[in-house]
């Protein structure tokens, strides 16, 4: 996990059932939240990400619904992907099945469950869309 200048506090790591884990890559920061990898699959987390507090990331349920007639479930577990570069702002909840593209930002109190595909875009709202494309992010905004 991390590497380079990582730093995490006041957050839950939590992984359920065989096979199931959480990747993170070099310079990360996280100021606080929930992070769980259910059904034996991943959270993938890239290089230089920046996840503000109260952040949760769920690749499962980890209950199961199941389809009164039929028997089956209805809910089963999902890859979660996030890129390289990319800003979770406070009070996100990201979703299983969901992908966020490198340089991406994901507004304050959004819910992604989407596969979004455009890099250096903003995502927001309940559910998540796009809102803005063609940006760039840093993390010193004294520099500007």
């Amino acid at each position: 996990m991390g590497g380079g200048m990582t730093k995490v506090v006041n957050t839950v790591f939590y992984m359920e059932d065989h096979g199931s884990s959480i990747s993170i890559g070099r310079d990360f920061t996280m100021e606080g939240g929930h992070i769980a990898s259910t059904e034996g699959k991943s959270i993938i987390i890239g290089d230089d990400c920046m996840f503000s507090n109260d952040v949760e990331i769920r690749n499962g349920d980890s209950h199961p619904i199941l389809d009164q007639e039929t028997g089956k479930r209805t809910n089963n577990a999902a890859l979660v992907t996030i890129g390289d570069h990319v800003w979770i702002t406070a009070h996100v909840r990201i979703l299983k099945g969901a992908i966020i593209p490198d340089g991406s930002i994901i507004g304050n109190s959004s819910v992604v469950s989407a596969k979004f595909k455009g890099s250096n875009s903003v995502y927001a709202g309940i559910p998540a869309r796009l809102v803005k494309s063609n940006i760039m992010w840093e993390r010193d905004r004294q520099k500007f």
